[in-house]
């Protein structure tokens, strides 16, 4: 895995790593200069600390003189004829503003990041231009719909049951019953998710 990493990184591209650390892999001798963020929002605090990486320039001069397009303009500037790569955990986590800020400067940097949760919709389009990487022993398996569709079955049963030991007619029961599990089934899947 540490192999795929370090040749996708040396060929330019982005990475971003499942339910793994970026720490951990952070001392590969790729030829970066590695900035390391601690968070990821909220997004001009984030460019501001780029820069400022870059620069020398205190943070918090950076981010009380300049607005978000200018230090993205700067953060292109500072990293011409340099390969940066910026490494961070909880891809998941990125704003929308973020993800606005890291599209903008993903033609100028790299990104080394892990993804440790559920994605929001938002992400998508900065998670296009990176390559996923995952080790398949780290896969979670979902188990939350297999668990209602049992649930939901198990409902079928036992209303049924009950509807057969009672008088009525049979088609009414077993439609009433299949109703009832399927009403039961969408319910479920509706807390879960």
């Amino acid at each position: 895995m540490k192999e795929k990493i370090l040749k996708a990184l040396i060929e330019g591209e982005s990475v971003a790593l499942k339910y793994k650390d970026v720490k951990k892999y952070a001392n590969m001798k790729t030829g970066h200069e590695m900035i390391f963020l601690g968070h990821v929002n909220p997004a001009k605090e984030i460019a501001a600390e780029i820069l400022s990486e870059l620069s020398e320039t205190p943070k918090t001069e950076i981010y009380n003189k300049h607005t978000t397009n200018e230090i993205i303009e700067k953060i292109k500037k500072n990293v011409k004829n340099k390969r940066v790569l910026i490494l961070f955990n909880d891809f998941q986590e990125l704003s929308k503003s973020t993800v606005n800020v890291f599209i903008n400067i993903i033609d100028h940097v790299q990104f080394f990041c892990s993804i440790r949760g559920k994605l929001r919709k938002n992400q998508g389009q900065l998670l296009k231009k990176m390559i996923i990487i995952s080790d398949p022993t780290d896969e979670i398996t979902d188990i939350k719909v297999p668990i209602i569709i049992f649930a939901g079955t198990l409902a079928f049963l036992v209303y049924l049951k009950v509807a057969m030991s009672l008088q009525g007619l049979m088609a009414y029961l077993v439609l009433a019953s299949v109703w009832f599990g399927t009403i039961m089934a969408r319910t479920l899947l509706w807390i879960a998710r």
